[in-house]
């Protein structure tokens, strides 16, 4: 009786929101179009726009972006001339080839998609064909060295207050710009389904979202200790949900569940009990917890609280981070957080008029992206889903440890704009191996050419074994 009025007024208050609705929106770039997206971080700060989670709904940015016509009218004139090509009935929004060299050993890169440093290619793209007002295809990907991640292509159908996405749409579930604990783009996406909100929702600016998604085949899945590791393709899913209850403060709250992948059935009532109650279904054995047989254990869970504060103290803009993450429960209760991490970060939009700066920094307890039902733990692909630290120790130790990032942006220097990044990571001790603070240096120098723009990139560094390397790419995009 209470699932059928529950159900019945769900339905009502669906009918009710999309009665009044507007279609759905298209996503602007994430990790594909760094000038542009430095942009967007801009506007989030000085228009205090409250969303927590990337890639962001073009609908959405649309209606900030007036907010700063007259404070900014530079910035304002270059995101609105970007934003243009997503209010055509079709357009291809991206486009960027690039060609890498590798001197000396190999190196992951940050935050895209599995990709190498001696991948000696690459290309990204993307577009999109809107039949209707609530119907939008978008098609593309990024292609290096053999290698195809699609993740830019899905449909996209519903409302601006229920849009729903089916394909490879990715998942940054953090205010930040380089590193994100739960979920981001160092790893290739999982085919997934997506719900959310173009439109904020109350005065609140409530966002919500939410994704399950198929990982790649993973081996050395075990549940049961009596039987055989077995090779599976485990479920990912995604939780958020923000608000805004001060016009410079946004609060959200992350939950990722990675499940499934063995030989063993599944049930929404077990999805629904591992929600809920994660200390009864995946804290196994204890005098804290109901689940005293190991082999019922539910998956992995990570949970975070994300904080934004947009403040200007005398008229100078700035956005403060603080997020609280945590890989477990503590002390068997479902509303603490164990194995902390937390991300610290400030973004200084206009240092000066041309310049930028933001500074990370993220604290980890043990035993993040590792799970002993998983050997190859947190990742989809063999590459961390999570923050780039955790792809610089093996992929078996739960070491703790820390990393830092300093990027300094230049813009407008005749037609060059240069960026420079600095990266740190360290690790505690650990009785896997003995890691190294690992050090990168990234300058990057972009040219205006015409409407696109050409880029030289250098990389250098030294990761958490000893392996020095050095990379450098020519770019072009537009």
């Amino acid at each position: 009786m209470k699932t059928s009025f529950y159900t019945c007024l769900l339905i009502v208050c669906l009918t009710s929101l999309t009665t009044k609705a507007n279609g759905v929106s298209p996503y602007l770039p994430l990790k594909t179009d760094p000038l542009f997206e430095l942009e967007l971080e801009k506007l989030s700060t000085v228009a205090k726009v409250p969303i927590l989670t990337k890639p962001y709904h073009a609908a959405t940015i649309y209606k900030y972006i007036t907010k700063v016509k007259t404070s900014h009218p530079a910035l304002y004139q270059r995101l609105n001339a970007y934003i243009k090509r997503y209010k055509k009935a079709s357009a291809i929004t991206h486009f960027s080839a690039q060609y890498n060299h590798s001197f000396k050993d190999d190196a992951l890169v940050a935050n895209q998609r599995g990709l190498n440093l001696d991948d000696s290619f690459k290309f990204t793209t993307s577009s999109f064909w809107q039949a209707n007002e609530h119907l939008i295809f978008n098609g593309g990907g990024t292609f290096y060295d053999g290698e195809m991640v699609p993740n830019n292509s899905y449909v996209s159908f519903g409302w601006d207050v229920f849009q729903v996405d089916i394909g490879y749409r990715e998942h940054w579930l953090s205010p930040t710009q380089e590193g994100a604990m739960l979920l981001s783009t160092q790893a290739k996406p999982a085919l997934n389904i997506t719900v959310s909100n173009p439109e904020l929702l109350t005065d609140w600016n409530i966002k919500y979202e939410m994704s399950v998604g198929v990982l790649e085949k993973q081996d050395g899945i075990q549940f049961d200790t009596d039987k055989d590791p077995v090779s599976g393709k485990p479920a990912l899913m995604t939780m958020h949900l923000s608000f805004q209850p001060l016009d410079w403060w946004t609060i959200g709250f992350n939950r990722t569940l990675m499940f499934a992948g063995d030989d063993g059935d599944i049930s929404l009532k077990d999805v629904w009990d591992g929600i809920i109650d994660p200390v009864n279904n995946d804290n196994c054995g204890g005098d804290g917890t109901e689940l005293q047989d190991c082999a019922d254990e539910f998956g992995n869970q990570q949970a975070s609280i994300s904080n934004k504060f947009d403040i200007a103290p005398f008229n100078f803009p700035l956005s403060l981070i603080w997020e609280y993450a945590g890989e477990d429960t503590k002390d068997h209760q479902n509303y603490q957080l164990g194995n902390i991490a937390q991300n610290f970060g400030v973004f200084i939009p206009y240092l000066t008029a041309d310049t930028s700066l933001n500074v990370e920094y993220t604290k980890f307890h043990s035993a993040w992206y590792v799970h002993h039902i998983y050997a190859e733990g947190y990742s989809n692909d063999n590459v961390k889903m999570g923050h780039w630290w955790g792809s610089l120790k093996t992929p078996d130790d739960g070491v703790g440890g820390n990393a830092m990032s300093l990027r300094f942006n230049w813009q407008n220097i005749g037609n060059y704009q240069v960026s420079m990044l600095y990266r740190s990571a360290e690790f505690n001790p650990s009785t896997l191996f003995n890691y190294k603070r690992s050090q990168e240096v990234e300058i990057s120098l972009e040219k205006i050419t015409g409407s696109g723009f050409l880029g030289l990139k250098l990389n250098i560094g030294e990761n958490s074994i000893g392996n020095k390397f050095i990379g450098s790419s020519l770019s072009y995009h537009w």
